[in-house]
């Protein structure tokens, strides 16, 4: 399953492929080798067609991302095998040794924005905890920085399971307790993809996410519970806050407001703590309740309308990141935040950098016209391009950057001057 040309998802065996088919694959296989007497770990592609016909796409002469899904469902490091072959080892087995048992799913966790053309995404991981039960492949620690330079894929989980079904399903498990805060990753794209019923039933191919992408990207639906629950955590987890006590207290309680941004909007709340312990998020009126059993500094246990839970976060300043049903969602805390203004938007015409990356080429100079929606900038990060384009009709006032220069993500990079009159 692909994006732009890029796998994201892959698995052994195919649920397309038959043992005929493959064995007919393999033959073609062998026989291309042989004939350019090639030594050493290789893979060679194809192209399946709804008919069961196939054709020959590439050959690389390397292991490809996908080998751990070939290892779980054959036993074999291929890694080992290929360094003993280079060192002019035998190979030790003959094709009939290797026999398939299981399945074995793998996804690429990538630092993209998927709801956003699955647009680069690069900054600092300030909190990365991998699952536990899978095989995890990662170079990835907490505060690491995510550079632009390079491919997206900052990691790879792989779950086996002794059907497919099975497979799949440890694999969303794993996704749910994966915690990647700091940067934006295609975390949930991927479990809304596994938990698709074209995927679930092995009918998806190169083509189903632009074949199924509203009900992909379909937006998560907060509830104010949610929301309750993120402004709390804000609240609770505030380094200038009076050290939380559990227990009864005879202190008097008063409500204290909290403004956040949650998933693009903004709430207001009001936090009360109870004389008995327990805490009130009162969101327009109605009350939502939280009894807090334990707080640590990067998991919460509470119990909500009497049922126990637990949340994964991390407060990085004023932003804190929550590992909701799988879901990364980041708050902002705006309490004490001026609100925004109109400059900080593109009403103002001025074009911002949507990511971290290197000018390739600029569409328009110093006193041309341009037309809202036109392009004017591309900018390159992680092998993908991204065209910026005018937020507004009117005439390009200055050029901020050169073609070549690195810039940061929200850097302007050039200004509109407004027209009167559509361009």
């Amino acid at each position: 399953m692909q994006r732009r040309h890029q796998k994201l998802i892959e698995e052994a065996p195919s649920p397309a492929v038959s043992p005929q088919l493959r064995a007919r694959m393999g033959a073609v296989a062998v026989t291309a080798i042989k004939s350019l007497r090639y030594e050493g770990a290789g893979t060679l592609e194809f192209l399946l067609d709804s008919r069961g016909e196939f054709y020959f796409m590439e050959m690389n002469t390397r292991l490809q991302v996908e080998h751990p899904v070939t290892e779980a469902i054959t036993g074999l490091d291929l890694v080992e095998l290929q360094l003993r072959i280079a060192s002019g080892e035998p190979l030790g087995l003959e094709q009939q040794d290797v026999k398939f048992s299981g399945h074995a799913i793998e996804v690429r966790l990538c630092s993209e924005d998927a709801a956003h053309d699955f647009m680069p995404q690069s900054g600092r991981m300030v909190l990365w905890q991998a699952p536990t039960g899978a095989r995890v492949e990662h170079a990835l620690q907490s505060g690491v920085e995510i550079s632009p330079f390079y491919d997206s894929m900052i990691a790879k989980i792989i779950s086996f399971g002794a059907s497919r079904e099975e497979a799949r399903s440890k694999l969303i498990c794993s996704l749910e307790q994966t915690a990647a805060f700091g940067v934006t990753t295609n975390q949930g794209f991927l479990m809304s993809c596994l938990r698709h019923p074209a995927f679930a039933g092995g009918e998806a191919t190169t083509a189903f996410i632009e074949q199924h992408r509203d009900a992909l990207l379909a937006p998560r639906k907060d509830t104010p519970s949610d929301v309750a629950l993120a402004a709390l955590l804000l609240y609770v987890s505030d380094p200038n806050a009076q050290p939380r006590r559990s227990g009864r207290s005879l202190a008097a309680t008063f409500p204290a407001p909290v403004r956040i941004e949650f998933d693009r909007s903004v709430h207001h709340v009001e936090i009360v703590r109870e004389r008995d312990g327990t805490y009130l998020a009162n969101i327009e009126g109605i009350e939502h309740r939280f009894e807090i059993d334990e707080l640590g500094c990067d998991i919460v246990r509470f119990r909500r309308n009497g049922v126990a839970q637990s949340e994964r976060f991390f407060r990085d300043r004023d932003r804190l990141y929550m590992l909701h049903h799988g879901v990364t969602l980041a708050v902002r805390d705006l309490t004490l935040a001026a609100p925004a203004t109109a400059a900080a938007t593109a009403s103002d015409g001025k074009v911002r950098a949507a990511m971290n990356g290197r000018v390739v080429a600029l569409l328009v100079k110093v006193g041309e016209r341009v037309a809202a929606g036109q392009p004017v900038m591309t900018l390159e990060a992680m092998k993908m391009e991204h065209v910026h384009a005018a937020p507004l009709p009117g005439t390009i006032s200055a050029i901020d950057v050169t073609e070549g220069e690195q810039v940061t993500t929200g850097k302007v990079v050039l200004e509109i001057e407004a027209s009167a009159q559509p361009v």
